[in-house]
């Protein structure tokens, strides 16, 4: 004789219900309805190395529940980050799934790094999301290519389209994050094999319009203490504040510095800072005149020219 439910049962299956739905929403509103987190953390970092063979093998193109995805569990921490922040937990969670995505299909190599951080003891609390991805044999940023990456920085800025947009992913990322960076450096994988890798940051803030973090180019040095002697040092970075940019750094070796300050004033650029790290200095420059793009892509032509001019005759 087959078990049937009465009404009773019903209701208590029911009562049951609501009281898992109760602490499901509590969980979910706990940053929100907490009067200390928001408050009381100043930073987490949060990363995660992800094997692209097996994410690959096991879950793209394939019908799987989403909970049970690798890519979940770091979109859910990054929607937690984004709550503790007061900054919309839905755009950077897709900001980030988007990120993943290309990291993951268009990257390289065994493993892919994921790194968040939610920095709130500052005047305008960010989270920064870094993808990290090894580059193919023999692939690296040379100084010609060097100036493609010179101009991806503010995002609320026309410089910042100078980076071709490869589709929906490129797109969505760009509309979404208040900041992005492109690092290349050298370091030794998790299988230790010393690599070239490649690494895009996207920084989203609590105020879009509000101050943005100060580059101290720590990322760069770190990239320059793994470099052999004979490397190249070549590097630009282009300076904003909101739309408009505002002066650029070039990092080379200190012998070619003096000829590149000599160039720059040539152009109506001064030297408004000077830091020396090992055997670079970083100097930066800044002009009354109006930047644009062609103009600095033609010193930085100028500039790449003097670097390899000193590289090919020691």
């Amino acid at each position: 004789m087959e078990n049937t439910l009465t009404i009773e049962d019903l209701q208590k299956r029911i009562q049951q219900l609501e009281k898992e739905n109760k602490l499901l929403k509590e969980e979910l509103d706990y940053i929100k309805e907490s009067p200390y987190l928001q408050k009381s953390i100043s930073k987490i970092v949060y990363e995660a190395t992800i094997n692209r063979e097996e994410v690959i093998k096991n879950e793209f193109g394939k019908r799987i529940n989403e909970k049970h995805g690798t890519m979940y569990e770091i979109k859910t921490q990054a929607y937690r980050f984004a709550h503790l922040l007061g900054i919309d937990p839905v755009s950077v969670r897709l900001m980030v799934t988007e990120a993943i995505q290309n990291l993951i299909e268009h990257g390289y190599g065994k493993y892919a790094i994921v790194t968040l951080e939610m920095q709130n003891d500052v005047i305008n609390p960010y989270i920064m999301c870094s993808f990290k991805h090894e580059m193919p044999p023999g692939k690296f940023y040379t100084l010609k290519e060097i100036e493609e990456n010179a101009l991806k920085g503010d995002a609320t800025t026309a410089f910042f389209d100078f980076e071709n947009s490869r589709g929906r992913g490129e797109y969505l990322m760009k509309e979404l994050t208040d900041e992005r960076r492109i690092i290349n450096g050298i370091e030794i994988n998790p299988d230790g094999k010393k690599i070239r890798y490649f690494k895009r940051v996207l920084i989203k803030y609590k105020d879009p319009q509000g101050p943005k973090e100060k580059i101290t180019f720590s990322e760069l040095k770190k990239e320059i203490d793994k470099l052999d002697i004979d490397d190249v040092v070549c590097y630009f970075h282009v300076h904003h504040i909101e739309s408009e940019p505002t002066a650029v750094t070039i990092a080379t070796l200190r012998s070619s510095a003096p000829k590149v300050a000599e160039l720059m004033k040539q152009h109506g650029f001064q030297i408004i800072e000077e830091e020396p790290y090992y055997r670079t200095l970083f100097t930066t420059f800044k002009t009354d005149k109006k930047i644009n793009k062609e103009d600095l892509l033609n010193l930085f032509a100028k500039v790449r020219y003097i670097v390899q001019h000193e590289f090919d005759n020691k």
